[in-house]
């Protein structure tokens, strides 16, 4: 009892988080979907936004570092992105602000309507190619936008991934683009939710400890996405995000 009051999470809250780390672990390693997106598209449910965001930080910074250390090249993308990346942190800022003031229920909506964009940018063609005398002067507002959205609702994904998809860069370039942001994001995430007393030491225990877990969702993830359909799994993954969304911003309108 003791113990549960420490860590602030019920026993019912703590099977269902990690249960929550696991599934979205597993779409991560069977379907490459996003970690953070999914995990919060199930977490908010249970805990409340406010309470989910600190969850997914830790684990999934180590996801990020990771995917970083893997694809190289970490100076020659980080000097070409540096813009992105460092206009992520005042974006942040002010996202955090917004979460710690604006009513919960219209961040949740935003949520839930961030989560049923992700849904149909999933589906959609990705045949659109960017410019390339616009990446620079993209680079600063797609970065703060997607700050103040992380910020906001803890979702990482948009602008950013169409933004770096569109460059047309090599798989690994992009990998490592997208994932030294979303390390960007993550980092100033932490030290922000900290000052604002949301990463409390029960949320740090319980995310850290459940990085176990989300090793091996995305294992279990890898070893089965060789014997099944990757789309067919996909695209019911998508569905059951989509339909989370949807659930959010109707329970937030008509509760």
């Amino acid at each position: 009892m003791e113990l549960m009051a420490v860590l602030g999470y019920s026993y019912m809250e703590l099977a269902l988080i990690a249960s929550t780390y696991f599934f979205a672990a597993f779409i991560k390693g069977f379907a490459g979907l996003g970690f953070t997106t999914s995990c919060l598209a199930v977490l908010v449910h249970f805990v409340g936004l406010d309470r989910a965001i600190p969850l997914i930080t830790i684990p999934a910074l180590a996801i990020d570092i990771i995917l970083v250390y893997e694809s190289g090249n970490v100076r020659a993308s980080f000097l070409r992105f540096q813009k992105l990346h460092l206009f992520t942190i005042p974006g942040v800022a002010l996202g955090l602000w917004l979460l710690s003031t604006a009513p919960m229920h219209l961040l949740t909506i935003t949520l839930g309507v961030l989560i049923i964009l992700f849904y149909f940018y999933s589906i959609a063609s990705k045949d659109f190619s960017l410019p390339s005398y616009l990446e620079s002067t993209l680079a600063k507002p797609v970065g703060f936008v997607t700050g103040v959205l992380c910020g906001m609702t803890g979702s990482q994904l948009l602008p950013v991934a169409p933004y770096l998809i569109s460059l047309r860069l090599p798989r690994l370039e992009f990998i490592q683009a997208i994932n030294t942001c979303f390390t960007f994001l993550t980092i100033t995430m932490m030290i922000g939710l900290t000052y604002l007393g949301l990463l409390h030491i029960g949320a740090f225990a319980v995310s850290f400890i459940g990085l176990g877990i989300v090793y091996g969702g995305t294992k279990t993830g890898n070893y089965l996405g060789q014997y099944m359909s990757a789309t067919l799994f996909r695209h019911v993954v998508l569905v059951m995000l989509l339909l989370s969304g949807v659930a959010l911003i109707a329970l937030e309108i008509f509760k």
